[in-house]
């Protein structure tokens, strides 16, 4: 997966060979449920365990 930053249009896209995955404002570093979405939009699905 790639994570980028569009500087000029303040756009982040997560994509995943040819397939975009995420594309908003929101920086996925900084939020797990942009990364969750976008897991899920790939077939996975993420699992949180209670520690």
């Amino acid at each position: 997966m790639k994570i980028r930053h569009i500087r000029s249009t303040d756009t982040w896209l997560l994509s995943k060979g040819n397939k975009i995955l995420y594309r908003g404002k929101q920086s996925p570093w900084q939020s797990p449920k942009v990364i969750a979405t976008a897991l899920r939009r790939d077939g996975l699905h993420l699992l949180a365990l209670p520690i």
